[in-house]
């Protein structure tokens, strides 16, 4: 377990190195990538993947909707294979000027390989970002934004993640600044600040592990634990809660601020059921997120505020970050949702994916997700 645990913290500790190195190549290739006359065809972006990668397309949406002013959504995969034009003909009208973007480090999911194909045939532009040319994916799409990052041995997905959302960023950015909705000046502005991103990702690899570890020392009657957040960083509460799945074999599961309250707020046993909530100081969802600190202590719950303000929760229930535009927060918060994981498991003893093993061998060298058979009906 503590060699686990180890593999783990490395991750972490690589992430700044990783966005140092490879965000502006990164950057290099996604300014190649499209054709002007592509973009301008463009009238609505979907974003879409299976696991992490759903979960940085779903960091990525709001950012792209407010550079591009286009409709952005975030799909899963299944959504955007099977349920999108349903029932309609190929090249109704209705997919022209739809760019799918599919975000897939492997290349190899099924179901996105199925969505790349059908919309493709239904008249949309694809683009694959992808850590491998090669893949099934690589070969599905019209184009290819290669994310592949150098191995950094075996955890639990945080540098693929982020070199998932690094890519989306800035596909987004170029898109922007070739529709004009910002200017060479402000896109460059925005490459520089998520490569200075690498600081703040060293130095909250060291500086969050206590902080995480005494959280978690209370977690012995836990059964399930709520991640929450709303906009970019409801895509780091669905990412926190996977890796307390895949690492500590918890029932964790994300939950929107706003419907916290509506639904998680009523769950039983509430002393068992810790939360854990991502708050960026400049999110557009900053006031609902402070009342919703206000109601938890007086649930009994255990709850964690990950934030760059003291405004959410007192010390001890706050974790501090770096302040950072709410669009480049879930890079950040990737660190906490790791280290979370790695201590949940080293203390309940548990083995990621369950070893693979037992009930689990079905699960071995991914086959749930890329032996699933690919469908060619409409």
């Amino acid at each position: 377990m503590q060699e686990q645990f180890e593999a783990f913290c490395e991750q972490t500790r690589s992430l700044g190195e990783l966005v140092r190195t490879e965000s502006d190549t990164i950057a290099g290739r996604a300014r190649l990538l499209l054709r002007m006359e592509d973009v301008y065809a463009v009238r609505q972006i979907i974003l879409t993947g299976s696991g992490d990668s759903f979960f940085a397309a779903l960091a990525v949406a709001p950012a792209l909707r407010a550079w591009t002013g286009l409709p952005v959504n975030a799909m899963v995969s299944m959504e955007a294979s099977r349920y999108v034009d349903n029932g309609r003909p190929p090249r109704s009208g209705r997919t022209r000027g739809l760019l799918v973007i599919a975000i897939s480090s492997s290349g190899e999911v099924a179901r996105l390989i199925e969505a790349v194909q059908r919309l493709r045939r239904f008249g949309a532009l694809t683009v694959a970002v992808t850590g491998d040319n090669d893949s099934r994916l690589g070969q599905s799409a019209e184009r290819i934004l290669n994310i592949a990052i150098p191995s950094a041995g075996s955890g639990p997905g945080g540098r693929s993640y982020v070199a998932s959302l690094l890519g989306a960023l800035h596909l987004g950015i170029r898109i922007a600044e070739m529709l004009m909705c910002m200017t060479m000046e402000q896109a460059d502005r925005l490459r520089r600040d998520l490569v200075l991103l690498n600081e703040p990702l060293t130095r909250m690899a060291a500086q969050c592990v206590e902080p995480v570890a005494e959280f978690v020392r209370s977690w012995d009657s836990v059964f399930a634990v709520d991640c929450i957040g709303s906009g970019p960083a409801l895509a780091s509460a669905h990412f926190a809660a996977a890796k307390l799945v895949e690492a500590a074999g918890l029932h964790a599961a994300a939950q929107d601020v706003e419907e916290f309250h509506h639904l998680n707020y009523f769950v039983d046993d509430p002393q068992r059921v810790p939360a854990i909530i991502f708050a960026p100081s400049q999110a557009l969802s900053r006031t609902r997120t402070q009342e919703l600190a206000r109601i938890l202590p007086p649930l009994g719950r255990p709850y964690l505020v990950i934030t760059d303000s003291a405004d959410f929760a007192p010390p001890g229930h706050s974790l501090m970050l770096r302040e950072v535009d709410e669009f480049f927060a879930p890079l950040l918060h990737a660190v906490p949702a790791t280290l979370l994981a790695a201590h949940a498991a080293l203390r309940r003893g548990s083995v990621h994916f369950r070893g693979l093993t037992g009930p689990w061998r079905g699960a071995q060298d991914a086959a749930l997700v890329r032996g699933s058979s690919i469908e060619s009906g409409s």
